[in-house]
């Protein structure tokens, strides 16, 4: 229960001051950008609610799909999704929508960060990571100019991906706009590719293999990983409300 409290008032806390770097700082692109980001994840918010009373098997594949792409897993959400018989196109809008928005929220919060507009605690490690990461890879990508940033979003190997791919964008001086021209593309690219493929890869599994087995182990696989997320996570809250309880 005392976590319970913590975790509510440190919600609360990041509400409030949101809220006040909205009213105080919206002349800054960076803050627009962060507000169109959490406006469409609102949005997703209320579509998932409605669907949790409505369709609550879309709403399980739906929500799993979202933590998998907090985790990174880009393919594993369009395998998600393809696995439970959604539409080919209802796969590529709905995990292309999530990539922008964790884009959005990502690059605004990295650069307001950069810019000492805000200093979150509890983000403070990931976006120094984030920043090392991007930094180590901006060399590589520059050379290349858009088109290196784009094939950089576009094949996510390891410590790629379009939230990284943004904020190299970002180093390398590009404007916001061109910036997620390029990422967003590439994101776009990326998903389209693995949806089709994946669409084909069931289509000839189904030949051999019995669907609902195929559904199973995908549900299976997936809850692995996010189970394994969440406790990640958590225990990187729980060490972070411990820190602050020091501090007092």
């Amino acid at each position: 229960m005392i976590n319970l409290k913590k975790l509510f008032n440190l919600g609360n806390n990041g509400f409030k001051k949101i809220v006040f770097l909205i009213r105080k700082r919206f002349d800054l692109i960076e803050v627009k950008i962060l507000l169109t980001g959490l406006i469409i994840a609102f949005l997703i918010g209320l579509y998932l609610f409605y669907l949790l009373f409505t369709n609550l098997n879309l709403y399980r594949v739906l929500s799993s799909t979202a933590i998998i792409h907090l985790m990174g897993g880009r393919a594993l959400g369009i395998a998600t999704c393809l696995s439970a018989d959604i539409s080919l196109f209802y796969t590529i809008s709905y995990n292309f929508i999530l990539e922008v928005v964790i884009v959005l929220i990502t690059y605004g919060l990295f650069v307001l960060v950069m810019r000492n507009v805000i200093q979150p605690k509890l983000f403070r490690s990931a976006v120094r990571q984030a920043e090392l990461t991007a930094q180590n890879q901006k060399t590589r990508v520059k050379k290349y100019g858009a088109i290196g940033l784009f094939v950089f979003v576009m094949f996510p190997f390891f410590m790629t991906g379009p939230v990284i791919g943004a904020i190299i964008g970002y180093l390398l001086n590009y404007k916001a706009i061109n910036n997620f021209l390029i990422v967003f593309s590439g994101t776009l690219s990326s998903i389209l590719l693995y949806a089709f493929i994946g669409d084909n890869i069931l289509k000839i599994i189904n030949q051999y293999i019995h669907i609902d087995l195929v559904k199973k182990w995908g549900a299976i696989i997936a809850g692995f990983f996010i189970i394994i997320f969440l406790i990640y996570h958590l225990k990187s809250v729980k060490a972070y409300l411990s820190i602050e309880d020091d501090e007092e």
